[in-house]
Order: structure tokens, then sequence, then C-alpha cells
């Protein structure tokens, strides 16, 4: 045979199948909605939740399930797997427990692979080129309770060294077993994130990181970095602007970092924020969206085009965002006006009960002009005032809904009180805080307060602020996710 021969040998057999399609990204992006998982559509999921969909995949016989440990308290930690290609892939998620985003997001995945008649010939690209396997959900118990840490308390990625607690040393034992060329470690960061110096929020960050102090680039980090440039092009194209690269410090301590110490180019996606999505499923599709776009790099090795410049060229994370950000509103101090920019934060609260709300507080005070906000507002000519506590007493927190909350609020009123308020309350729907008689308000508008303030304009109302969310008065909008019962 000659070279001729032998070449074209090569290409019909090898190549071409490599070439015959691109990855249809626009299409994956807007047939989404038929693969997603509409029974788990909030942060707030237990193990209990999702081991019976996890159970019904391995049922369908598409996916091999397998136990592969169990946490502190006993509940199974699980892996599926597909595909039966040479290039082994390995993702986990949740290994922080209030972490969820990405789990999500894989089941998401495992639909789409489960779906016989859409994308087939990308599937089918992907399955002989890849085995993939997937561990969602590291730490249930943190799940459990929707805290960072395991039942002991104990950051699993920072106990990749010593190894201490049974899910770290599942991950171990799972990494020198599959011996992956390529990995997941799939995580949420902060939704007040920015990619660079700009007022965009992160809604995602990738990081291929580092295996020792100095940074260096192996063939490991090389090709993560790679694969990382080819996510970031594909997704550009949806949320421009919004993809940072996480800082890239060595951690000795992290599973990310020892993963690549260990051959696996490990790829880190932070789920960020999204204006007004608090349940993270925009984020989520994004995900969805980031490792398939991952997986056909590996698969067609597209990525070896790449220059790793262009992943240095994504805007490093930064922290220059807040929830609120009000400019130029003028405040009285000591008989002197002084005009300031109001910085307000929500911190995401779960009680016992499982429920989310959010607690507000004015986190910066003077001058924020070099910072953004994912809700900015100019005041110009405006003054701020302290809210004011209704004089009125009610029995019952039932009462309230015989209110005219437009006219209290129109009269600067941030909080009523009610005498029969139930001990596990935390927080109302109602657009105004909620304080027992005896309680002593300080409604002081400065650092560290919390944010229930009232803008005026011509000595009368025009905005008032309940625990952070702004109602505006004069077209009587509530723009108020919860409100505070203290």
């Amino acid at each position: 045979m000659d070279k001729k021969s032998i070449f074209f040998a090569l290409f019909v057999f090898i190549l071409a199948p490599l070439f015959a399609q691109s990855l249809p990204i626009n299409d994956l992006y807007n047939t989404y909605d038929n693969f997603k998982d509409n029974r788990i559509t909030v942060k707030r999921f237990t193990h209990s939740d999702l081991l019976p969909i996890l159970k019904e995949k391995a049922a369908n016989k598409v996916f091999k399930f397998e136990q592969v440990g169990k946490s502190i308290e006993g509940r199974s930690i699980n892996m599926l797997s597909i595909g039966s290609g040479d290039i082994k892939v390995f993702a986990w998620s949740q290994m922080h427990g209030d972490e969820a985003t990405a789990t999500m997001a894989l089941l998401d995945l495992f639909n789409f692979f489960e779906n016989k008649t859409q994308f087939t010939e990308l599937k089918e690209l992907l399955l002989n080129k890849l085995t993939i396997y997937f561990v969602p959900m590291v730490n249930p118990d943190g799940a459990e309770k929707f805290t960072r840490r395991n039942r002991a308390k104990i950051d699993l990625n920072r106990d990749a060294l010593r190894r201490t607690n049974p899910e770290s040393k599942m991950l171990y034992k799972l990494q020198k077993r599959i011996k992956p060329q390529f990995g997941f470690n799939l995580h949420d960061q902060g939704s007040l994130y920015t990619a660079g110096n700009s007022f965009k929020t992160a809604a995602l960050s990738f990081l291929l990181p580092a295996f020792n102090y100095d940074k260096d680039i192996n063939d490991v980090r090389n090709n993560g970095m790679k694969v990382i440039v080819d996510i970031y092009n594909s997704l550009s194209r949806f949320i421009p602007g919004h993809i940072g690269r996480y800082d890239d410090s060595f951690e000795p301590r992290a599973f990310g970092d020892n993963f690549v110490k260990w051959g696996t180019s490990s790829v880190l996606i932070e789920s960020g924020g999204w204006k007004n999505d608090y349940e993270k499923q925009f984020v989520r599709k994004l995900n969805y969206l980031a490792i398939l776009t991952g997986l056909y790099s590996m698969a067609t090795g597209n990525y070896a085009n790449n220059n790793i410049e262009d992943y240095f060229a994504i805007p490093e994370n930064n922290n220059v965002l807040y929830d609120m950000l009000i400019h130029n509103v003028k405040t009285v101090i000591a008989d002197s006006i002084i005009v300031t920019d109001i910085a307000i934060n929500r911190s995401e609260i779960t009680d016992k009960s499982k429920k989310a709300y959010f607690k507000s507080s004015i986190t910066e005070f003077g001058d924020i002009s070099t910072s953004f906000g994912n809700e900015e507002y100019c005041f110009d000519s405006m003054y701020v005032s302290p809210g004011k506590v209704y004089d009125k007493e009610f029995e019952n927190i039932s009462d309230l809904d015989e209110i005219d909350f437009d006219a209290l609020l129109s009269n600067g009123y941030c909080y009523v009180k009610v005498k029969n308020i139930p001990k596990e309350l935390h927080f109302t729907k109602y657009p105004i805080n909620i304080v027992s008689p005896d309680f002593k308000v300080n409604t002081e508008v400065s650092l560290g307060m919390p944010a229930n303030f009232v803008i005026t304009e011509n000595n009368k109302t025009r905005y008032i602020i309940i625990n952070g969310f702004l109602y505006d008065i004069l077209i009587k909008k509530s723009y108020i996710y919860n409100s505070i019962i203290l």
C-alpha cells in the first residue's frame, strides 16, 4: 500500500469521525429544557432526594451504578459511569455540602446521555472515545444540613493529604483506581465575584490548579488549560464577559491540586452568580454546557490546537461587587450635609427547617465609586434617613394581612410590632420587618447596621429599603424578596 492509500485509510477510519461534526453548542443551549431534570430545581436538596434518581439511572442500564463509599453518618456515596473509550474522565461534585449547582447539572447531563433521539452522533463520539465516571454529592452529610463541611466539621477539600475522613479516602482511592486523564472538580463560589475589574458577575470561573508552589506547567496542566480555552470560547457567546479565571495559588491540601500532581488534568468549575438567579438554575444550565463542551474537547483532542496564552487571558476573579450600591445620596451629620455611597450585601441563611432567606446589612459607607453593584442606583439630590417603627401593636402576624403597606411604607416605616411571634420564624414575605414590642430597634444608617432606611426627595419618601431590598413608592413596585423577624 502506498503512502497516499495509507493516509486515506487513516483519515477514513480514525480522523474522519472527528471532523464529521463540530460541537452544536447553539442547539445544546436551545434544547436544554428537554434534558433538565425538574425533580430537583432548588439548591437545598438532600441525599434522600438524589439517591432515587441515581438508582433510576442504574435501572435503565445506560449507566453503571456503584456504591463507592459511605459518609460518616452512613449515607451512601455513589458513582455512575458510562462510555467505553480509552480516555478516562472523572467528575465529582458537592464536596462542599452547600455547593449544589453542579450536582443538578449532572442530573441534566445524565438525561442527555439517556435520550435516544437527540444528538445521537455527538453521544456516539463521546462514548466511543471516553469513559466517564461521575460522583455526585461527595459530601451527603453536609448536603443534609446545607453546610460546607462534613459531619466531622472538616473541609473535605483540605483533607487530600491526611485523608482522615471516609469521603476523602474514597476520592483518593477512586483516583488511583481509575487513573483519569481528565477531571471535573465542581464547586460553587459566592455571587459577588466579577470577571476582572468590571461590573459583570463571574457566572462561571475556571482553573487548572497548580501542583507546586512555583506553579510550573507540565503536560497535565497544559492540556487542562487548553480544554478550558475551548469551554471559555464556547460559553462566551452566551455570557460574554461573565467568565473568570480562579486564583491558582498552590494549596497542597486541596484535592484539585493533588489530582493534577497525581496526573489528572482536573478542570475546576466554580458556579458563581447571575442576577436574580437565587436557585442558580441558569448557572446550572451553564454548567451543563461547560461540561459537555469539555467532554467534546477531550474526546476529539481539539484542545491540542489551543494556546495557553488564551487561558491566561481569561480575566481573573475580582471582588468589587455588592448586591446593591447606592451612589451620591446625602446624609446630615452634626448639621453638615455629607454626600456618600452606600453598599449593601445580602447574606443567604438556611433555618432549621431548611428554608432559605436573606439578611442584609450595610457593608460599606463613603466613596465606593470604584466598585459595582448587581443593582445600582444614583440618588443625586436625595437624602437618606432612618426608617421608623410603627407605633401600633398587632396581636399576631396574620393581622398584618389588613395593613395598607403602600401607605405605611410611604410614611417611612421599616418595622411593625407584633406581640405573638412564633419562635421558629425568622423571616416573612410581608414587605416590612417585624419586631416584638419590647425589642429595641437601632435605626442608625451606618456601616455594619441592618439595611433598613428611607430615601427622601423634597421631604417625601421616594424609596424605602427593607432588609436590603428596594420598594419604589411612586410606582408602588416592590423588589423585596423577604423581610426579617427580630
